[in-house]
């Protein structure tokens, strides 16, 4: 099984998607939304005929020029078998729940194995059944030595996982660095959540991104403000949980051998799990959103909530992990868990 979308299968769900976007603009009521969505409806309803399937997805095709379109279909880590995730952007408030609602179901209809989760305030993500935030954690739970010795993993003093299993991964839009706003995209090197990183890596732990965005942007956006002498203990996992890669001692993208091939097979087979102490650090505490699938994953008594504030929608569960804060909570969390271990923060 493979964490890769078919190529049969792009053209549906870009035209599913579209449609959706469409028929959203087409009624929505500009002065009750703000920012870039009052922005891109205004857009849309002044010259509805620029916006096609294919001016979509055009929109999204350059990694680093997306982010200047808010309103783009985005296919991540295309290769010779399909993409690793679509993710369709341009529907603001309660209508995006109802569109993904519709769009599911059109694809059971059409016999799609696939899943669609809600991401950022306007965004869908479609990746194949199975592929989600969870995967990397259940992949790295059966494989974990392979994947430290693959990566070079080097131990520090104070932390040598090869032994003591620390793990920290976390999502990345407000959470490690603020969320790209139009035609902005900040990272590590800008949040008040570098200086504890670097500690903690520095230290000899772990870290792995889980990000539902783009592999490539969100390697750049995490790579780019840490030192050389801790790439070996870096791992990105994009385009919601389909890719994996390691950081080499250049600093470039490596994938992690096999895990598109056997990362659904292995998730599923819990019997060779073993225990890591492993966290997972996120901001959203909703079911229908990508962080929930990495909480269930490591476990609520592993899991920081960061949110802004703890919503009715959100699963009671989450209520003792959280945090709150964003950044600054990833921040605190980070700090408290070297404070604990008796290491210092430090540049």
């Amino acid at each position: 099984m493979l964490t890769v979308i078919s190529h049969k299968q792009l053209q549906t769900i870009i035209h599913l998607s579209a449609e959706a976007i469409r028929e959203f603009l087409e009624s929505a009521d500009p002065a009750k939304f703000e920012g870039e969505a009052e922005t891109a409806i205004k857009a849309y309803q002044a010259n509805p005929s620029h916006f096609s399937d294919e001016r979509m997805v055009d929109n999204g095709a350059d990694v680093l020029q997306a982010i200047h379109h808010p309103i783009r279909i985005e296919m991540r880590g295309v290769t010779q078998d399909g993409a690793a995730q679509v993710v369709s952007k341009g529907i603001w408030g309660p209508g995006r729940q109802e569109a993904a609602v519709a769009i599911a179901q059109k694809c059971r209809k059409l016999k799609l194995d696939l899943q669609l989760k809600l991401a950022g305030t306007s965004s869908i993500e479609f990746n194949v059944r199975g592929v989600d935030k969870s995967l990397p954690i259940h992949f790295l739970q059966v494989a974990f030595g392979d994947v430290l010795d693959v990566m070079d993993y080097q131990p520090g003093e104070p932390i040598n996982s090869y032994v003591s299993k620390t793990v920290i991964a976390a999502d990345g839009d407000n959470t490690i660095y603020e969320a790209p706003q139009l035609g902005v995209l900040p990272g590590l090197a800008e949040s008040p959540v570098r200086e504890a990183l670097c500690s903690y890596l520095k230290a000899g732990g772990l870290f792995m991104l889980i990000s539902g965005n783009d592999l490539n942007r969100s390697f750049k956006r995490l790579v780019d403000a840490l030192p050389k002498e801790v790439y070996c203990r870096v791992l990105v996992a994009g385009n919601g949980g389909a890719d994996l890669v390691y950081v080499n001692a250049k600093g470039e993208a490596v994938p992690v051998p096999d895990y598109h091939q056997k990362a659904l097979e292995l998730g599923l087979d819990r019997s060779h799990q073993q225990p890591l102490n492993i966290v997972y650090i996120g901001d959203d505490g909703s079911m229908e959103g990508n962080d929930y699938a990495a909480f269930k994953a490591v476990g609520f008594k592993n899991s920081v909530l960061v949110a802004s504030e703890f919503l009715a929608g959100y699963d009671p569960g989450l209520k003792g992990c959280y945090v709150g804060g964003l950044l600054q909570g990833t921040r605190q969390y980070l700090e408290q868990f070297l404070a604990d271990r008796g290491i210092k923060t430090r540049p």
